[in-house]
């Protein structure tokens, strides 16, 4: 114990800038590795971010419980409340499956380039749903686009998520796509994940940076070497503006660095000059 040590200091180490509880961190910061210099040393894929914004009409969810009675759930604030309640999350789907559709075609379009630039590693897409439901949904959605797509949640044996994981993880897996439900802990990062798609909304910074952190690490193959240099890899983050991620998003920016200014259809966000403010629509992606 510290007590017993009157001039001993603690060093605290985390992996991100915030704490889940989102409570100042009490300690002076001595020294910060940031995600812009892990891009730039090489480490860390750059950041590209695909943002959009359904209709009204979309943003509808349903909860159906099983005795057959329903309840309707509009908006960000709504999902929140609910994410604090996993009994419930598991009967939630989309009312509508426009957005749904669209984020996945999107998605879809990032791993088709993502193919060619990574060639002969197979580029893979990592979804967070609401519920057990939901990711059913967006198992079938993203499958019927041409992404093979399955979920992982805690109500499935030791062996199928086993099973599971490996035919997402293996080169030769039948998989491209995985939907996640809180099942892939602190720590779990898998570089061919060169898509994340959070199709929920995330009220800690810290929670939706641990996702995004699932495919931040650069792809190492020999077939690359010499091929693609530093910064020349990509992270896409797809995602619609009903979830309220654009905070989470800009403090990553900021955290950079890169000080958000108006911007067009698609720009890129240099870590030594201004960036682009998140739009209505289109792409943009944070690079060294």
């Amino acid at each position: 114990c510290l007590r017993h040590f009157r001039t001993a200091r603690a060093l605290l180490m985390s992996a991100c800038f915030q704490r889940l509880d989102g409570r100042p961190i009490d300690a002076d910061v001595v020294y910060r590795y940031r995600l812009v210099d892990s891009i730039a040393d090489g480490h860390a894929k750059n950041l590209r971010v695909h943002r959009f914004a359904p209709d009204v009409e979309q943003t509808t969810y349903e909860m159906a419980w099983p005795d057959g009675t329903r309840a309707e759930i509009v908006g960000r604030e709504a999902l929140l409340d609910l994410i604090k309640e996993e009994r419930k999350l598991a009967y939630i789907t989309a009312r509508s499956d426009a957005s749904i559709r669209q984020v996945v075609r999107a998605a879809r379009d990032a791993l088709d380039l993502q193919r060619d630039l990574l060639a002969p590693v197979k580029p893979r897409v990592l979804f967070a749903a609401l519920g057990e439901r939901h990711a059913e949904q967006v198992a079938r959605i993203a499958t019927e686009l041409g992404i093979p797509t399955e979920s992982l949640h805690h109500s499935m044996t030791d062996v199928r998520i086993k099973s599971t994981r490996a035919r997402f993880e293996q080169e030769s897996g039948d998989l491209q796509g995985l939907i996640h439900l809180k099942m892939l802990g602190q720590g779990y990062d898998f570089p061919p994940i060169t898509v994340v798609v959070p199709l929920r909304p995330y009220g800690s910074f810290s929670e939706f940076y641990q996702f995004v952190g699932r495919g931040i690490r650069v792809v190492q193959h020999p077939a690359l070497a010499g091929r693609l240099g530093t910064g020349d890899q990509f992270l896409d983050v797809v995602c619609h503006a009903e979830l309220g991620l654009d905070a989470h998003i800009e403090t990553i920016y900021l955290e950079n660095e890169m000080d958000p200014t108006p911007g067009g259809q698609s720009q890129e966000l240099q870590a030594d000059a201004p960036t682009a403010a998140l739009g209505s629509g289109g792409t943009q992606s944070a690079t060294r």
